[in-house]
């Protein structure tokens, strides 16, 4: 894996609520990497758990979910600027030459001094013996050298814990390794070669937690080396697979404000349009598809496939059985039931009797179950189709050119998106997702003029769209991903005036007043509380106060916001998302107060440390 390359994907996209519960964990990345890298800018700019969590879900699009986890908390430590040498606690005295004799003096701290030496004179008959592979004898010289070590020469006395546990390790007592290392840390909490060790043993023996925080431990101390993150992507996922497992079935109400967002990308989907909604109430009150749209009403979400299921089997006397299969998929799909979804849509598209306009939202909508799935080979094999499908309709290239803009295939998306709008000028969601894809060509191309034209052409469409949580998010993630903070700000106190209770614009707000000054803090916390208390289900919010609160060094917090999200969520690949969330920030946060660490602060150099796997193992 090229780490270099996964980090210069690193700008936010504004796409469709499909993509757009997959991106939003990080909608705030470009505001967050610009605060990270102008750290003269505000008193916490260089705080490196900025970057918590920025990245993950859109990398795990193309690399998967525990290796995104890994790579973005490589990107954290790696913005350290400031490192310090560990230093050492004392320096070790030369042992005795055969027949030299010692001069030392005869005070407490000469004694001290012929007890170190005689210590170190047992090491080093230990190590002559663990060359041997006598690992027994040698654990008997290096308990000797222990018991005789002055209990003050920290340094030493933890060389040679380190020196049994390997020994211990050879012998595959991995209890004993676990135990020797501790003691081994406990005198020196940077020693990289015995916290390596320890993590070793622990995966061994299944201990995952205590393995991951010594490898996220190891990782703070030696750079982020790609073994290390490697070591630890595997037991992320372990992990977190186990995790999932022991979950119950979900019985969390979908989010409001993810359910209309989810719904509103289909702009002409005839299962949410007001007309059709009335013609049922108004033709059949009592019917199960009627039901459905009051349970709509009341946010009883869960109960819409089941009464969608009613109406299809009362179809001897329903005529609405296609509009039920369409509506009920939608809900599956949001729910996280992707092989219930896929097969409604396909129901669909399939049914001679289905209108082109049910068809076309069933083609787009099994599309974006195969996003939610991580097949994107396949969600634009179904784009593809449904283009060819429907040459003249305008929806399925700006659906497709939203794909392509989070792959960054900005050239391509800009063609669907011109397309899009030669079929019909006057769709405003193609006009200001070009103008995304636009500004995206722009700053790759270090063209600022044209990220200008298009932020300048983004604000002509406010009028016109200042109600559209869609407009609301793009232009604001747009001016975040051209350090337009201000512009943003700006926007957001707007929208939030034209979007009254809009959870998602009020975790939005409260990140970019974070971000703008740190003494908003206690808004922005306020705000994120506020949005919670409309919208308790909200995983944007969650997930977002989640990494206010990793800025705030506060990771439990931020760990038992996690575990609300993994409550709220459906669907395998999010929960795993969530759960490498969860232990990730777990570990990193005993891992930084194992090391009485405090951002911003500095960590010591790589330089003179032993490679995780190098050396084998006694000093």
């Amino acid at each position: 894996m090229d780490y270099q390359s996964s980090e210069e994907k690193n700008s936010p996209n504004f796409i469709g609520s499909s993509l757009y519960q997959l991106v939003r964990p990080s909608l705030m990345a470009s505001y967050l990497r610009k605060v990270a890298e102008t750290s003269s800018a505000t008193a916490n700019s260089n705080n490196p758990a900025n970057d918590l969590g920025k990245r993950i879900a859109k990398w795990a699009l193309i690399i998967g979910v525990p290796t995104a986890v890994c790579v973005t908390a490589y990107l954290i430590y790696r913005q350290k600027q400031n490192r310090t040498a560990t230093p050492r606690r004392s320096s070790l005295p030369r042992p005795l030459a055969r027949g030299e004799r010692d001069t030392s003096a005869t005070t407490s701290d000469g004694r001290a001094t012929n007890r170190l030496t005689s210590a170190i004179e047992l090491k080093n008959e230990g190590n002559v013996k663990y060359r041997e592979q006598k690992f027994n004898e040698a654990i008997e010289f290096y308990t000797e050298a222990i018991e005789t070590c002055p209990p003050e020469s920290t340094e030493e006395l933890a060389q040679f814990y380190q020196n049994r546990a390997a020994a211990w390790e050879s012998l595959k007592n991995y209890a004993k390794v676990i135990e020797d290392c501790s003691k081994a840390i406990e005198l020196n909490p940077k020693y990289i070669k015995c916290i390596q060790r320890r993590a070793r043993a622990a995966e061994t023996i299944e201990n995952f937690e205590l393995a991951l925080e010594d490898y996220s431990t190891v990782c703070f101390i030696d750079s982020y080396q790609p073994a290390y993150i490697m070591a630890a992507d595997k037991v992320l996922t372990e992990l977190a697979k186990r995790y999932i497992e022991t979950l119950p079935p979900s019985t969390a109400e979908l989010s409001k404000d993810f359910v209309r967002t989810s719904l509103n990308e289909f702009e002409n989907d005839p299962t949410i349009s007001e007309t059709f909604i009335d013609e049922v109430r108004s033709s059949q009150p009592d019917s199960s598809l009627a039901r459905a749209y009051e349970a709509f009403d009341e946010g009883r979400f869960t109960d819409i496939p089941s009464l969608c299921t009613q109406e299809i089997e009362s179809s001897e006397t329903s005529t609405y059985e296609l509009e039920a299969l369409l509506l009920r998929g939608s809900f599956y799909l949001l729910m996280g039931n992707y092989a219930e979804a896929l097969d409604d849509f396909n129901k669909v598209i399939s049914n001679p009797e289905a209108s082109e306009n049910l068809k076309l939202n069933a083609e787009l909508k099994r599309a974006n179950t195969k996003i939610h799935q991580r097949d994107l080979e396949g969600a634009l094999q179904e784009y593809d189709q449904c283009i060819n499908n429907h040459p003249f309709e305008c929806s399925p290239r700006v659906h497709r050119g939203m794909l392509k803009t989070l792959l960054e295939s900005y050239s391509e998306a800009h063609e669907d998106f011109t397309e899009a709008l030669n079929i019909t000028p006057t769709n405003l969601r193609a006009k200001y997702q070009k103008l995304i894809n636009d500004a995206k060509i722009g700053a790759k191309e270090n063209r600022p003029e044209r990220v200008e034209q298009a932020l300048a052409s983004f604000e002509e469409y406010f009028d016109s769209c200042k109600k559209d949580i869609y407009y609301a998010l793009a232009i604001t993630s747009c001016y975040l991903d051209n350090d337009r903070k201000d512009k943003a700000l700006h926007y957001l106190n707007r929208f939030v005036e034209e979007i009254p209770n809009n959870p998602t614009l009020m975790a939005l707000k409260a990140n970019c007043l974070m971000s703008t000054d740190p003494s908003n803090n206690a808004e922005a916390e306020e705000l994120f509380v506020d949005a919670l208390r409309i919208d308790r289900s909200n995983e944007t919010v969650l997930t977002m106060f989640a990494i206010f609160k990793c800025n705030r060094n506060d990771f439990e917090e931020a760990a038992k916001l996690y575990e609300r999200a993994i409550k709220c969520t459906r669907g395998d690949e999010k929960l795993l998302q969530y759960a490498a969330l969860l232990y990730a920030i777990r570990a990193q946060g005993r891992a930084i107060k194992r090391l009485s660490l405090h951002f911003p602060g500095g960590f010591p150099p790589a330089g003179g440390l032993a490679n995780w796997m190098g050396g084998g193992g006694i000093v």
